[in-house]
């Protein structure tokens, strides 16, 4: 059974860092937040190291410092991320969230043709089993 973990806003800045490029030490992440979020070095070691202990990202000891990795791949924080969303605002439903977005004029033209293709591909793969 997959650990679902969720992640908090700061750490899917440092998680966002690592999916970009890893591995990376403390002091490339903190020289990449010292400015935006504008997070000191302390503030970046403590989040990494709650991270760590929450099995979000993991390190190897390289030859002057710790290389950070993620150990939570993109697709499956997002997938966590908008289960938890739809369960929360929507109660489950997906067509109850498209007709907010849909309500409030969120959706463009491009929007509406991808979501037609990704229903389209979803309904041929439901017709195939």
């Amino acid at each position: 059974m997959k650990k679902v973990i969720m992640l908090q806003p700061s750490e899917w800045v440092i998680m966002e860092k690592l999916w970009e490029c890893n591995p990376k030490t403390i002091m490339q992440l903190y020289h990449e937040l010292k400015e935006n979020p504008g997070w000191s070095k302390s503030t970046v070691n403590t989040l990494l190291r709650r991270m760590v202990q929450k099995e979000i990202i993991f390190y190897e000891e390289g030859a002057k410092a710790k290389q950070y990795y993620p150990k939570v791949s993109r697709d499956d924080a997002a997938i966590t991320e908008t289960e938890s969303l739809l369960d929360r605002v929507y109660k489950g439903s997906v067509s109850m969230m498209l007709n907010t977005l849909i309500r409030n004029n969120n959706l463009t033209n491009d929007d509406i043709r991808e979501l037609y293709a990704i229903l389209e591909k979803a309904s041929q793969g439901k017709d195939e089993q």
